[in-house]
């Protein structure tokens, strides 16, 4: 028998992510997600949220626009990629974008970007054009719906679902530090396992 308390589990989790690509808190959280994985043995089931959707009809600032119009585009190419390659090759693309996107070059999506992702996934029948096929857009709002409907009520990315019971969040400002990346996971997943559990929540640090 193995003991959750020291990074170990009796059976491996269910782990699902539902996420927008261009969310820097998904980000966060993926990044967290993988390293808690492969310290404790499970894998992650990757689904995509979306932004766009989520936003929709609500008066954004400039900014928030830019980046609900790279959802809308960038939602299109990993549902494509998605569909063709599964969750090993959506995690691929997710962190070969994430990458350039948050890291190297802020908010930038260019032909360059797209030619690495879809190498990343081994996505040969997709193509950058993805980014503009509105026949995309009904496996886009599927997945979204499918996070939707884990959680039980409108929430943002990502949701996060350890053994079918689904979280907003958690929504991490930074990765936690490798001492904190287990105990956090352990702590999410005794929270998924107490019935009476509903919500917690603290203010986000100013920054």
């Amino acid at each position: 028998m193995t003991d959750s308390r020291n990074g170990t589990y009796p059976q491996t989790p269910s782990v699902t992510m539902w996420f927008d690509p261009v969310c820097p808190f998904s980000w966060n959280t993926a990044r967290w997600l993988v390293k808690a994985g492969e310290a404790t043995g499970f894998d992650v089931d990757w689904q995509l949220a979306n932004l766009a959707i989520l936003n929709e009809g609500r008066e954004l600032p400039p900014q928030q626009q830019a980046r609900m119009a790279d959802s809308h585009r960038v939602g299109r190419l990993m549902a494509a990629i998605r569909r063709d390659t599964g969750s090993a090759g959506l995690s691929a693309a997710y962190f070969t974008f994430g990458e350039h996107y948050f890291d190297q070059s802020p908010d930038v999506v260019d032909d360059d970007l797209i030619a690495k992702v879809l190498t990343s996934a081994h996505a040969g029948g997709v193509s950058a054009a993805a980014l503009t096929d509105s026949s995309l857009d009904e496996l886009v709002a599927k997945s979204h719906a499918a996070g939707q409907a884990a959680l039980g009520e409108t929430g943002g990315s990502p949701i996060v679902s350890v053994d079918g019971h689904a979280f907003f969040g958690p929504v991490l400002t930074s990765v936690p530090t490798d001492d904190q990346t287990v105990p956090l996971f352990t702590a999410l997943a005794t929270l998924a396992s107490t019935s009476s559990f509903t919500q917690l929540q603290r203010p986000r640090p100013a920054h």
